[in-house]
């Protein structure tokens, strides 16, 4: 996503800026707000100000709010006739601020605290499970202690349901190694795939497998995607070496993540890294074995002689994806090649659900109107399947569902895969 930058570097990608207003055309913010303020080329004004002396870092809350609410879809730098990097640019601006203002609450708990440390990420999900299962959700809810926890409150309604097991619990019964294995690959399980939705990185392994691919899973770590994109470089750093020093790269024709955004920061590790003599080279050879499962499977020509799965399907793109790795055509391919699945093409599929990470508890009120767009243009497809590739999104649009009262799945297209392969074996 981005590396980090000296304060002249900064002011000169932000004078790349013409002020043309092309941004307004496809910013998510600015479409559901309508204030200026919440538009590419204002955020780099704002930004520009306080390198020229006229604020400082954090020291205006309206200024900071407006740096901190874009979502770094990079829709504006998609169409930016000056190839502005305004996602890197607000990226900085937040490390810049944190160097004043030290890291906020959120991210030191939750990114730092939580993330960073794969164990206190699992016990936090036996919690969740166990607050879901138990009967303690119910008597929170119904108490009114969210309420008074006000816009944290509201993120409670964010949880997707909890799996029994993690991913890496259930490896011992998914990792069967087929005989006739013509391609080894390491898979990378992200966080939330590990944790909040292991059914998705079963179904991943189980279709590479089936595609006769000999699978190893690394004891990797958090890829560092919300420790970067809340400007604290220093940590991304760290996951980043520790990631390149214990992902299996030997032997292995890649490295496959089904989680878009974990794809997409990977890729760019030989770029955070670029100024690390002991990592460079390392970085390098570690992100160009990356590929996203979609983009694996359809280059490998995975196997179409499956079973029936009807319904109709559209997709949505997740910005990770669709602009981070430019690759918005394979998971289409895949969906498209399900027997007995209609897909139907969605308006706006690739404007930014509102999910971004934790911008949904971030930011609940401009996260909720973004995502309310994506579901209305959903329901107008028709459909009763939402695919999306990042389990970020699918935790946004299940919330979407049960906010709209709408009854269709979200999946990722590996899922669609996994079903497929269960209806022709009559399962």
């Amino acid at each position: 996503m981005a590396k980090e930058m000296n304060q002249k570097q900064l002011q000169q990608k932000i004078l790349k800026c013409n002020r043309c207003g092309t941004c307004q055309d496809v910013c998510p913010t600015f479409k559901v707000s309508g204030d200026e303020n919440d538009v590419a080329r204002s955020r780099l004004r704002l930004t520009r100000m306080v390198l020229e002396g006229k604020y400082s870092w954090g020291s205006e809350t309206e200024m900071t709010s407006h740096l901190q609410s874009c979502l770094l879809c990079k829709a504006c730098v998609t169409v930016c006739p000056s190839n502005v990097p305004t996602d890197e640019i607000m990226i900085q601006a937040r490390a810049e601020t944190n160097i004043v203002k030290g890291l906020p609450l959120f991210n030191r708990l939750a990114y730092r605290g939580v993330f960073s440390n794969n164990m206190r990420l699992v016990v936090l999900g036996k919690l969740i499970r166990f607050y879901q299962k138990s009967g303690t959700r119910w008597v929170v809810k119904n108490s009114g202690v969210l309420k008074l926890l006000g816009e944290m409150g509201k993120a409670e309604e964010l949880l997707p349901g909890i799996p029994r097991k993690t991913l890496r619990e259930m490896l011992p019964e998914i990792l069967t190694p087929p005989q006739d294995a013509i391609r080894k690959v390491t898979y990378y399980p992200g966080c939330a795939i590990n944790v909040f939705y292991s059914q998705i990185g079963r179904a991943s392994i189980e279709a590479l497998q089936k595609n006769k691919c000999q699978v190893q899973v690394s004891d990797s770590v958090c890829c560092g995607g919300p420790h970067q994109s809340g400007g604290d470089f220093k940590e991304a750093k760290r996951l980043a070496r520790e990631n390149i020093d214990s992902v299996l790269l030997e032997n292995v024709e890649a490295i496959i993540t089904d989680c878009a955004t974990c794809g997409s920061i990977l890729k760019e590790y030989s770029e955070l890294l670029e100024d690390d003599e002991d990592y460079r080279e390392k970085a390098k050879a570690f992100s160009e074995k990356v590929k996203d499962i979609n983009e694996f499977l359809v280059g490998i020509n995975f196997i179409r002689e499956i079973g029936t799965v009807s319904g109709i399907a559209t997709y949505h793109d997740p910005c990770h994806l669709a602009r981070g790795q430019k690759n918005s055509l394979d998971a289409r391919e895949i969906i498209r090649s399900i027997p007995g699945l209609e897909f139907r093409e969605m308006k706006e599929a690739d404007m930014c659900c509102g999910g971004a990470g934790s911008y949904g508890a971030l930011h609940p009120e401009m996260s909720r109107k973004i995502l309310d767009r994506k579901m209305n243009n959903f329901k107008e497809t028709g459909a009763d399947i939402l695919i999306t590739s990042c389990p970020a999104c699918a935790m946004q649009l299940e919330y979407g569902m049960r906010r709209h009262g709408l009854a269709a799945r979200v999946l990722h297209p590996v899922q669609l895969i996994d079903l497929a392969f269960k209806a022709s074996e009559g399962k």
